[in-house]
């Protein structure tokens, strides 16, 4: 095996080592603390939006870890960065139209949000800056 291709496989491995920290102990420990918060809920609903933002979690881990390439995990980092930031795009704009309409978002819709954009800060280390704010600018830019 070439210096180049073990130095890859060095890289590879520490990358697949960071996605594993970021996207397993303190994320869930970060869940607990906003649901805490959220003390007018019922523990069937609190658990309900952890295992709503968990399977999304362990969808992403999943799939990400099972990449064998440096190339392609860095490229599997930025489409799951980019669907992730979709869903709480998404997810915000219920809230929004729920606002308007009621005059106060649902609660449980409010938790999922705050805590799939947990996820998207736990990712973005693992995106380049330019990556994240082309995503972000795209994202943000009205559909002509």
């Amino acid at each position: 095996m070439s210096q180049t291709s073990t130095g890859t496989e060095s890289q590879l491995k520490a990358l697949r080592k960071r996605v594993r920290e970021v996207l397993r102990g303190p994320l869930e420990d970060q869940w607990e603390e906003v649901l805490d918060q959220w003390s007018s809920a019922a523990p069937a609903d609190r658990e309900a939006v952890r295992a709503y933002v968990s399977g999304l979690r362990n969808r992403m881990l999943e799939s990400l870890l099972e990449i064998g390439s440096l190339d392609e995990l860095e490229r599997g980092l930025a489409i799951q960065y980019i669907e992730v930031k979709c869903h709480w795009t998404m997810l915000n704009t219920q809230i929004q139209n729920q606002t308007a309409e009621n005059g106060r978002p649902d609660d449980s819709l409010i938790y999922r949000a705050t805590c799939v954009s947990l996820i998207l800060q736990a990712l973005e280390p693992l995106v380049s800056r330019k990556r994240v704010d082309e995503v972000t600018g795209f994202l943000v830019e009205p559909l002509e």
